[in-house]
């Protein structure tokens, strides 16, 4: 056991070490503060030192242009070319050529080193033996103004090393560019016309595609202002100048430049792209160690806890059981220890890892993003104790407040609502008559600090208590009105509605048990009710369906006789009314199916978007016929558009066709049925009238009832079930259906939401 943890603790050391090299490596990189994204998402090209280092470069290549005006005739340098004019004295302008000022300079001891930089001898001041002449004009820099007095008035030895040092410029941009092969290529041209042009290039044969294909690349002409480039930033002023040293005046020049990314040369671009993989590499080593170290470490910290609690499991066991006694609010209090210590761990180290792996812009977020997840680790583990002291039952009665509860509840928990009252109130009169003694003793007798502070503590206990009674009493309402709010709800018919107990104490407790056990009871007999209802319908239902068999078999064998060719026609006679009283009760049988179905609401709806009004205009085709039987003269009322309702056409029609069947079987013959469609609000409202032929010696409610009918001496050959289908029918699609009755007038009412 010793050996591994000398291991593991070895080990430890080594990962912490590991996490320590990672932090220093990733922390004094230069990219530290940028993230990780730039591993994967960035190339050396897309840098601001390649855009720094391009505009650098192009900025010399227009030097170049200027120079090459300066010191070359024809391709080579011309160290005879005049290079500046000066005013010596009044009258005496002198003209220097390139050669003259570079031994000027030479006599002063400057020379070019390897760099092409000025080095050697002392820049001259000005002094008698080297007066100062006016510069009238440098090759150079043609444009020069004087903006201030003596500005133009330098000593020959200072212009000497000027012009050294603008032709050691010109040496270094030729030898970088011009002399030997770079991964930057470029071309510049201005053109009068085709023949009479100024081309300045370090390649030749290169088409504009060329220079694409290369991997970067910059395109500007003079008759576009559009730069055509890929650079991930556009160098500035490159427009500007181009149009400045332009010497034809004209539109016709552009400016070409492309970067070979595959850095086939040894340059600057080359040697700062091999820093940038450099610097990538290691800060992605620097990442892969600090990874692994923070999980090595966690790993064997893990580990050596393990060992350790192995070794001292014993002598630990009875505290850590008494850990898990703690009450829920002393739970709560060492949580938010344990999260005040994470924050602050947080603040002081975890910030600064977060920030090696964000961006700058997203450190704020990250940081954000850490609080969040200790905060959600603090109460999901303090969520899981709670859930796991409810599961054990102990959450409630292991609490604080439980315990001050049931100490207080000993007092007056078995005694009458009044005698309670009477406790209370007796309590909380003498509890504020000692107080209010005290805090006037204080007041008369004592005015020292102690005193006063005293004084306060009564007058807080004096709050204390009174918000105490206060709050017994509230919750004495509070019970109160739940008890009256099940009852209200018990007496509007929701057996189902139980009092949570667990909110109740005391008295209060079992008068909400009674009537949770009444609750109980009426639902119950509510449920027999129910059954009951649903074996009188299952049984009506089975009935029917046994009888259909041989009633069936009866209209067949009754059909089958007639075919038989009988000439008695009191035999004829019995097999009419037979025929007749098994048809109807046939379809007394199928009612009842129906009716039964409708009213338990067992039936398969395809609800359908409907045009009701076309619907209306159907069964009115349907019914015509059979009304002018009666001498019954149809009267619609209907609306030209289109009125869409959702329902199941067949059950639709069912209504309709019982309605219409009702108003045929029982309007006044030579009266008129009046059929119309209005819409009120958000509902069409189908309504038929018509005038009974007998008087309705009924109420309208009690037509909806099964086997009512307005005539009591059932002079007619129907069910009684017709309308009370169609109300069913209705209602079990979403509609409205309702019976009007004044003096003989009939009036059915149908109504369903429109579909918009």
């Amino acid at each position: 056991m010793k050996k591994r943890k000398e291991a593991a603790a070895l080990l430890h050391i080594i990962f912490s070490f590991l996490v320590v090299v990672g932090v220093t490596i990733m922390y004094n990189n230069i990219h530290y503060g940028e993230g990780i994204n730039w591993i994967t998402h960035e190339t050396y090209e897309d840098t601001p030192e390649f855009t720094r280092q391009l505009q650098t470069d192009i900025d010399e290549i227009f030097n170049y242009v200027r120079y090459k005006e300066v010191f070359e005739t024809d391709g080579r340098i011309d160290y005879s070319k005049p290079i500046v004019k000066v005013t010596d004295g009044p009258g005496s302008m002198k003209e220097y050529t390139v050669d003259e000022m570079i031994r000027r300079a030479k006599s002063q001891g400057y020379y070019l080193n390897e760099q092409f930089k000025v080095s050697g001898g002392q820049l001259p001041g000005s002094d008698n033996r080297n007066l100062n002449v006016r510069v009238d004009y440098r090759a150079y820099e043609p444009d020069f103004v004087a903006t201030e007095p003596g500005q133009a008035f330098v000593t020959m030895d200072q212009l000497s090393y000027e012009v050294l040092t603008h032709l050691g410029n010109y040496y270094s941009f030729y030898y970088r560019f011009i002399q030997n092969p770079s991964n930057l290529k470029f071309e510049v041209r201005y053109e009068k016309s085709q023949n009479e042009y100024k081309q300045y290039r370090n390649v030749a044969g290169k088409s504009l595609e060329n220079f694409k294909s290369m991997g970067k690349y910059l395109y500007v002409t003079g008759e576009s202002l559009y730069v055509d480039s890929n650079l991930t930033t556009t160098p500035k002023d490159v427009s500007a100048q181009l149009e400045k040293m332009n010497p034809y005046n004209n539109g016709n020049y552009h400016m070409i430049i492309g970067v070979d990314t595959s850095y086939p040369y040894s340059d600057a671009y080359a040697q700062a792209s091999n820093a940038y993989n450099q610097v990538r590499l290691l800060y992605i080593l620097g990442i892969v160690s600090l990874i692994f170290g923070i999980l090595g470490s966690a790993s064997t910290l893990y580990v050596l806890i393990g060992l350790t609690g192995l070794e001292e499991k014993g002598p630990y066991q009875p505290r850590i059981e008494k850990l898990k006694q703690l009450p829920a609010e002393g739970s709560f209090v060492l949580y938010a220890a344990a999260t005040l210590c994470s924050l602050f761990l947080a603040n002081i180290l975890f910030d600064k890892i977060i920030h090696l792996f964000l961006s700058y812009e997203q450190w704020y977020y990250g940081e954000l993003v850490l609080r969040v997840l200790i905060y959600y680790a603090a109460g999901l583990m303090f969520s899981l104790s709670l859930l796991k002291r409810y599961k054990e039952g102990t959450l409630w009665t292991g609490s604080l407040v439980f315990r001050c509860r049931n100490n207080m509840l000993l007092y007056f928990k078995n005694h009458r609502f009044t005698t309670r009252i009477m406790f209370a109130y007796i309590f909380y009169l003498a509890f504020n008559v000692l107080m209010i003694l005290a805090f006037c003793i204080l007041l008369f007798t004592y005015k020292d600090l102690a005193s006063r502070i005293l004084m306060g503590a009564i007058g807080f206990l004096l709050l204390a208590i009174d918000y105490f009674v206060f709050h017994k009493m509230y919750r004495h309402a509070w019970e109160t009105d739940q008890i009256n709010q099940a009852l209200l709800h018990i007496s509007l018919g929701n057996t189902t509605y139980k009092i949570d107990i667990n909110s109740f104490n005391g008295k209060e407790r079992e008068l909400a048990e009674h009537i949770n056990h009444i609750s109980t009871g009426l639902e119950t007999a509510l449920q027999e009710k129910v059954r009951s209802e649903r074996l009188k319908t299952d049984l009506i239902t089975n009935v029917s369906h046994d009888i259909k068999t041989p009633l069936t078999s009866i209209i067949n064998y009754v059909d089958l006789i007639k075919r038989e060719g009988i000439k008695d026609e009191k035999i004829l006679g019995y097999l009419e009314v037979l025929e007749q009283k098994s048809h109807r009760l046939k379809t007394l049988t199928e009612d009842l199916v129906e009716a039964s179905k409708a009213s338990s609401g067992n039936l398969k709806l395809e609800i359908l978007n409907i045009d009701f009004v076309e619907l209306i205009q159907q069964t009115n085709g349907e019914f015509e016929e059979k009304f002018s039987f009666r001498h019954l003269e149809l009267v619609s009322n209907l609306p030209d558009e289109f009125i869409f309702i959702e329902a199941d056409g067949r059950y639709l029609w069912r209504v309709l066709e019982n309605l219409y069947n009702n108003a045929f079987k029982y309007a006044m013959e030579h009266s008129r049925v009046y059929v119309d469609i209005t819409t009120e609000d958000d509902m069409v409202v189908f309504t038929m009238k018509n005038i009974s032929e007998t008087a309705l010696n009924i109420k309208a409610e009690e037509l909806t009832e099964r086997f009512v009918r307005g005539d009591v001496a059932r002079t007619t050959e129907g069910s009684g079930l017709g309308i009370s289908i169609a109300k069913s029918l209705t209602e079990l699609q979403g509609g409205e259906f309702q019976l009007h009755i004044d003096g003989d007038l009939f009036k059915a009412r149908v109504a369903f939401p429109i579909k918009r």
